[in-house]
């Protein structure tokens, strides 16, 4: 049979009997008359006395009275008293009940039978013991006082009393309680038990205690207010200041549950657990036994465990883990091992040391495993985003200096070993100490000699500097270490060497090394040198230098100095230097310059290239100049020569920002350029986004800002290279034609602002206006906004057309200069009606002067007004289908409608010769005016859907799952603009963005007066493959550009990756 586990031990009570509270004799109520009483015997003799007439009953003496059977060997019966009193071997069968006793008294009219002598009382396999007791026959009950023991089993019970209801088999046992378990060893002492009997439960109170012995004779012992047992399930219930003990190791909570069958317990109400040098708390703890030793404690949520070294040894030391569970196992008497997981932190502090600060090391994971070895922490390790900060002991006269003894690392896991003073990284390590950051696959670090050994590529950074190789070795206290098969990049150069060995703060030596600005892992050109020794900041001596194109050396010196001073300095742009080849260009060289900085304002950049095949040059200036808070700027130039064609080219690009003032402000650009060929050629070096670039703006712009309005002055040129392609010849003197004679360009070649000048006034509430304030019309008019501003311009456009084939050239230009000026003001109201409906009316107002019209009139002004009506509203539907992860979802309903009125305004428009009617004016520049009548309702409706996912604890939100939005819009005016019907096409679009690599969307256009109403359908299907890789890009062919842009995030093994998938059918 196997033994009962430990918890049980501790919780369930090794009785199924237990005494009653019941004090002296019970109190007798009135007696209602009973069954008739029956008495028989061998010899029967009566006798009349003062008392009454008594009946003597000799031998085999006999009393029934319903189904109760009373015998013994002799008796006498008080017919007065209505008493009989039996003398030896008195024995009573009442149901199941049997009581025998030396000597018993039985009232017929009080129906109670009163024991005395060797009180034995057996009911279903429970037997009671007492010297003497009372049964009360119509209540079933039996009451023993003097010391009672009972028996049930191999389960032993002791009280002073006890009373027993045999129907309800309900005992209770009162003072001095005590029940054994001798199967089981377990003992449970208490001031009063109740014990059920048909339920097997059972109810300690009293200053109750369960104790529990194992194999070896250890003791375990449980306290609570209250102990519910019941012996069936073999579960346990400690109720209110719970406390468990087990030599040095104590618990305590609220309340315990103990399940004796599965080996557990569980502690709850601020549950705690400690020994002399560990306490572990939380909101529940949950303890695990094997044949009645403590195996494994079990902490959920916010456990906290706190380490107290205070063995020889270890004295002084302390350590603190948190997280959401923590698992701690057992070996014996002691902690083996503890586990905790979810945001799991561990605080390590060491035993202090003289003159010195304490040693203390942060650490953080998903999960962090502690190993003890006796009754010390021996090593720890931190895995799943695991990150830490250890703080060095230093000197505590230097407060400065200790603070920066501090050294950060993270890795995918972390090993500690505590007693041989070791921390281990691995893999993709990461460790920052000062001015120092290594990333390695594998670091070990030395806690006691500062030193540490990495391998597996790695990166040291010290204050920028960024050193690579295959193994490297580091002493933090001397800051001296070696880099094997090493590779660094400093002031754009970069060096390679078997071995790169930092000898201070300012010199690395390096052996059997190279140089080169060229960072292919095959460069095109390096400086190859046995020995070399970089000064930082200042420069590189190498000796014997060869210099090599590919792998052919070319040249070879004694020694050379290299100089790589960083920051802004006047010198040659040597780093910059590209020498190369290519099948359009051949042989080349690019970026050759000089770099002037006379202070430290501004700088300007010369360098130039030159290719052989062309063959062509081209020289570049680059200036910067700031002036904090005043002014900055920069400009850029390049001229550009083809030997073969005899073309010089040439382009001219600034910016100009200057305050004048507090509030005012200067800014200026500009951009110029010789040919149109120029800007887009691919020959000079010239980058993408400067060849897509086919407009030229230049302008001035003064803008003041001041309390009661801002103002603003533009004068502005903007070219667009590209407005007159249309008009050319496609194949010049070739069959095909050009556009016909006086065809005009779709869009202007220039246009000018000379200038344009603007005012506007600040949008405020009518109700914040003065003679309106403390009235009741300044809170009705708070959401009544006025807005007022103004602009005059003065426009120059000019515009191609194709000329005839007589002409010197193809394409001539019309000019047109404008001046007008326009003031606009609005008043609008935004309020909430019902709660739910947003209403917005608004009502529009515009003046305007135009310097002429259609009809030949000069200087004329003219003005129109419009009205509009927007509405809209937002419903929510909220689902818990609780499938899966998914815990619910949302459902949002936006509609909106809008309305926009215009009336007629005949004076603003005329019938032109064909009778067709036309606006009077002719807009330019923003400036536009119109006199047609206007009356139309723009519709729409977006949906969305919104899902919250649940996994565990974490919570994700997915706002735009999916999304819904349609639009179209109702001319009631239709007839009047000669459309067909009045209700223009309705937009949908449907976009499908779930979490992971796929999203996809779906466009239709739909007509509601066409058979097939689907007019045009589109979708898109999208694939996102992204990770952190770096992959080394082949060199392009040339041009190429002379800046490089870095992308964020491709540090992996993949680049980041866009798969697309589209189709867009018409109909």
């Amino acid at each position: 049979m196997k033994k009962p586990g430990p918890l049980v031990a501790l919780a369930a009570p090794a009785l199924f009997f237990l005494a009653s509270a019941a004090t002296g004799q019970p109190s007798q109520a009135p007696a209602s008359p009973g069954p008739p009483l029956h008495l028989s015997a061998d010899r029967m003799t009566g006798s009349h006395t003062p008392e009454g007439d008594i009946v003597l009953l000799h031998g085999n003496v006999r009393i029934m009275r319903g189904g109760t059977v009373i015998t013994s060997e002799s008796g006498r019966y008080v017919r007065a008293d209505s008493m009989l009193y039996l003398d030896g071997k008195v024995r009573m069968v009442d149901s199941t009940t049997t009581i025998t006793c030396d000597h018993a008294s039985y009232s017929e009219n009080s129906d109670v039978l009163e024991l005395q002598g060797n009180v034995t009382a057996v009911d279903r396999e429970a037997t009671l013991r007492a010297p003497a007791a009372t049964y009360d026959r119509r209540l079933g009950r039996a009451d023993l006082w003097g010391g009672v023991d009972g028996r049930d089993r191999k389960q032993h019970i002791l009280s002073d009393r006890a009373a027993y209801f045999r129907d309800s088999l309900l005992l209770q046992a009162r003072g001095n309680v005590r029940g054994i378990d001798e199967q089981n060893r377990l003992e449970l002492d208490a001031a009063a038990v109740d014990y059920d009997r048909a339920n097997h439960e059972a109810l300690a109170t009293g200053d109750p205690v369960l104790r529990a012995r194992d194999d070896k004779n250890r003791l375990t012992s449980i306290r609570a207010l209250r102990l519910r047992l019941n012996t069936e399930t073999r579960l346990a219930e400690a109720i209110d200041s719970v406390r468990v003990r087990r030599d040095s190791l104590q618990a305590a909570g609220d309340y315990g549950l103990f399940d004796d069958r599965a080996n557990r317990g569980w502690l709850l109400g601020h549950p705690r657990a400690w020994d002399n040098e560990t306490h572990v708390g939380g909101d529940t703890l949950e303890m695990w036994t094997r044949e009645r030793e403590l195996e494994r404690v079990v902490v959920r949520r916010n456990a906290v465990m706190d380490y107290a070294g205070s063995r020889s040894g270890s004295p002084g030391e302390t350590n603190r883990l948190t997280g959401d569970r923590v698992d701690v196992f057992f070996a014996g008497e002691d902690i083996d091992s503890l586990v905790a997981t979810g945001k799991a932190n561990n605080l390590y502090e060491g035993a202090p040391q003289p003159g010195k600060t304490t040693e203390r090391n942060l650490a953080a994971g998903d999960t962090i495993t502690v190993f003890f070895k006796d009754r010390k922490i021996d090593h720890a390790r931190v895995e799943g985003k695991a990150s830490g900060e250890y703080h060095l002991a230093a000197d505590l006269s230097d407060t400065t200096e200790a603070a920066k003894e501090v050294v950060q690392y993270d890795a995918a896991r972390i090993e500690y070993a505590v007693g041989r003073g070791r921390i281990v990284l691995d893999p993709a390590a990461h460790l920052v100490y000062r001015d120092l950051a290594l990333t390695a696959r594998h670091v070990e670090y030395d806690v006691d000699h500062q030193t540490l050994v990495a391998n597996g590529d790695p990166e040291l950074v010290d204050r920028g500097e960024k050193v690579a190789g295959h193994l490297m070795t580091y002493d933090l206290e001397s800051r001296v270490g070696n880099i094997y098969k090493a590779e660094t990049a400093y002031e754009k150069g970069l060096y390679r060497g078997e071995r790169i060995r930092k000898a201070n703060e300012k010199e690395l030596d390096v052996m059997n090394g190279a140089y080169s600005t060229c960072d292919l892992a095959d460069p095109h050109y390096h400086f190859a040198a046995h020995w070399m020794k970089i000064y930082l900041k200042d420069k590189l001596v190498a000796k014997p230098v060869v210099f090599y194109v590919g792998h052919v050396p070319l040249l070879a010196l004694p020694f050379w100095i290299f100089p790589i001073k960083p920051g802004r300095h006047s010198g040659f742009l040597l780093p910059q230097v590209d020498f190369g080849f290519s099948n359009r260009a051949g042989q080349f060289f690019r970026n050759a310059g000089y770099y002037w900085a006379p202070n430290d304002y501004m700088d300007l950049t010369l360098s130039g290239d030159y290719y052989q095949f062309e063959p062509s040059w081209v020289v570049r200036a680059d200036g910067l100049y700031k002036l904090l808070y005043v002014l900055d700027g920069s400009f850029r130039g390049s001229f550009a020569r083809n030997d073969r064609t005899g073309s010089e080219d040439w382009d001219f690009t600034a910016d100009h920002s200057q305050e004048l003032t507090p509030r005012t402000r200067l800014v200026a650009r500009a951009s110029f350029v010789s040919s149109r060929d120029y800007n887009s050629s691919d020959l000079f070096g010239r980058s993408l986004s400067q060849r897509l670039n086919r407009f030229l703006t230049s302008s001035v712009a003064v803008s003041h800002t001041a309390d009661w309005a801002s103002v603003n002055a533009v004068v502005e040129r903007r070219e667009d290279l590209d407005a007159d392609a249309e008009l050319e010849d496609p194949d010049g003197a070739g069959p095909l034609k050009g556009p016909a004679p006086g065809t005009q360009a779709g869009l202007a070649n220039l246009t000018e602002s000379l200038p344009s000048l603007s005012i506007a006034f600040p949008t405020r509430t009518i109700g914040s206006l003065g003679f309106l304030k403390g009235t009741f019309l300044e809170k009705r008019l708070s959401t009544l906004y006025f807005s007022l501003d103004s602009r005059y311009l003065s426009y120059r456009e000019r515009r191609g057309f194709a000329t005839g084939p007589d002409t010197a050239s193809a394409i001539d230009h019309h000019v047109l200069t404008r001046r007008g000026f326009a003031s606009n003001s609005a008043l609008s109201d935004s309020r909430r009606l019902f709660g739910w409906l947003n209403v917005r009316p608004s009502l529009q107002g515009e003046v305007a002067v135009f310097d002429f019209d259609e009809l030949g009139h000069r200087l004329v002004p003219t003005g129109t007004w419009s009205s509009a009506l927007t509405t809209s509203a937002t419903f929510y539907g909220t689902f818990r289908p609780n499938l899966g992860p998914i815990q619910g979802l949302r459902h949002i309903l936006f509609p909106s409608v809008a309305l926009a009125y215009s009336p007629e305004f005949p004076q603003l428009t005329y019938f032109d010769a064909q009778g067709v009617k036309q606006n009077r004016f002719r807009g330019f520049g923003g400036i536009d005016v119109s006199g047609f009548r206007r009356f139309r309702m723009d519709f729409g409706l977006d949906q969305r859907l919104q899902m919250k996912l649940g996994r565990g604890d974490k919570v994700r939100k997915l706002d735009n799952l999916l999304s819904w939005t349609l639009g179209g819009s109702y001319d009631f005016l239709y007839r009047e603009e000669n459309l067909r019907h009045p209700l223009s096409n309705i937009s949908s679009n449907v976009l499908l963005q779930p979490p992971g690599l796929v999203s996809a969307s779906l466009s239709w256009v739909t007509d509601v007066y066409s058979p097939r109403p689907v007019r045009s359908l589109g979708y898109n299907m999208g694939f996102n493959l992204a990770s952190s890789g770096r992959r080394r890009a082949a060199a392009p062919d040339l041009p190429i550009d002379r800046t490089t842009t870095p992308i964020a995030g491709a540090e992996g093994l993949w680049p980041r990756t866009s798969l697309r998938a589209a189709r867009r059918p018409t109909r």
